[in-house]
């Protein structure tokens, strides 16, 4: 068998319905359309929710709930990878982002997320950073600037990495199971040192008293 040898299944081809070919044929004079009415009517178009003029579902059933679509944000994501185009030293603005044809269309704020590597050592100015994004610019060189998204002319407040210390203890390595030790030494210091402060007070009183009693001896 070959391509010109292989046939369509018998009825898979229907003959176009030809209308409005007189009324011998069927279909002639309202070309099975029926009278007036929108239908019968050439450019008619069906909305999917119609009912045909009743109440429809969406609008008898009640509304519960809140929904946040007129108050959302629209964020213009740039990837570190689409940052390499850049030489080192630039600064990087949503202007230069428009005019390098990296944002388009209608958004709220620029958002700079961490997928890909960044080799030059530009100061990146957006409305957001991704926690990756913001570590990668910083070890490449490079500065991280937030734009206030109410107030675009106020100051950029930069962002910048650090190593985590650890809270009210000294970190203590070698432990038996493997994982860092906390020593509080500051807190003991501190109970220690309101310890000594009570007995102190005590201390004081046990002597305001015994001056009393000895007063009192006295005037007797």
């Amino acid at each position: 068998m070959k391509l010109h040898d292989v046939r369509k299944k018998s009825g898979a081809r229907q003959p176009r319905k030809r209308v409005g070919r007189g009324r011998s044929s069927g279909t002639g004079k309202t070309s099975g359309r029926g009278h007036k009415g929108a239908k019968s009517r050439s450019g008619y178009k069906r909305k999917e929710a119609f009912e045909g003029g009743q109440m429809p579902l969406v609008r008898r059933i009640p509304k519960r709930g809140f929904s946040n679509y007129p108050f959302r944000k629209v964020w213009a994501e740039v990837n570190l990878s689409q940052l390499d185009r850049f030489t080192s030293g630039e600064t990087i603005d949503p202007e230069m982002l428009a005019k390098s044809g990296l944002t388009r269309g209608r958004f709220d704020g620029i958002v700079i997320l961490g997928r890909g590597e960044l080799e030059v050592a530009v100061t990146v100015r957006a409305h957001r950073f991704s926690k990756t994004a913001a570590e990668k610019i910083v070890a490449a060189g490079g500065k991280a600037e937030v734009i206030h998204l109410n107030d675009p002319e106020a100051e950029t407040a930069e962002i910048t990495t650090s190593e985590p210390r650890a809270a009210d203890g000294e970190v203590v390595e070698g432990s038996e199971n493997g994982t860092a030790e906390v020593v509080v030494s500051s807190v003991a210091e501190d109970a220690e040192v309101a310890a000594a402060e009570a007995t102190e007070v005590v201390s004081d009183e046990d002597d305001t008293v015994k001056a009393s009693g000895d007063d009192d001896e006295a005037t007797e």
